[in-house]
């Protein structure tokens, strides 16, 4: 059930999208059963950690979720699915290609976009994969430090249908120590296939 205490996006994240997409999607999620709780911090340039990532129902609920409160975001998707069919749908809803031959590019692109643009919310899946991983890909720690961004952990949580935004997370500048951190923050919370987390 869609959360009847309106999730309140700041206006610098507003994406005013026409209200007939906006009515849909919140009805959607209503009938999905999906919500969002926690806040979002009234700043200039976010980087969202989203964990765990173990589905592509992920994307799904969570491009939903995001027409439904109707809040602008970039987020992070392999190259190889911007094919002509999806490409156009997938830059209007703010999709970014990564090829995974060239990250550092991607990373200073990125992080050069955000400097220059207010307003950037950019969300990852430190994963980089819906598979089991046993270590975190770090480039959104080095897009949160060049472009200045906070950093904003977001719980993805299958058995309460909730997308939990926690406290804004502080980097200590070590990247391993704050994958720990942050892995730790999101520890309790349950993908749609926890075999893969």
């Amino acid at each position: 059930m869609y959360k009847k205490k309106e999730f309140i996006v700041p206006n610098i994240y507003q994406a005013k999208r026409s209200a007939i997409l906006h009515l849909i999607a919140k009805n959607f999620l209503n009938l999905t059963g999906w919500k969002i709780v926690g806040k979002l911090p009234d700043e200039k340039r976010i980087v969202v950690v989203c964990a765990p990532h173990t589905s592509n129902w992920d994307f799904i609920f969570g491009m939903i979720l995001v027409l439904a409160i109707d809040i602008k975001v970039k987020f992070l998707a392999k190259k190889s699915i911007f094919v002509p069919i999806f490409k156009i749908l997938l830059n209007k809803l703010g999709g970014i290609p990564v090829d995974r031959d060239n990250p550092e590019l991607l990373v200073q692109e990125i992080a050069d976009y955000s400097k220059n643009n207010e307003g950037v919310l950019i969300a990852v899946t430190p994963e980089g994969t819906r598979k089991k991983v046993t270590k975190w890909k770090t480039g959104f720690l080095r897009i949160a430090k060049i472009s200045d961004s906070i950093i904003l952990p977001l719980g993805i949580d299958y058995p309460s249908k909730t997308f939990t935004l926690e406290k804004v997370f502080n980097p200590t500048g070590e990247n391993e120590k704050d994958i720990i951190a942050l892995k730790f923050i999101l520890k309790n919370y349950i993908g749609r296939h926890p075999s893969r987390q």
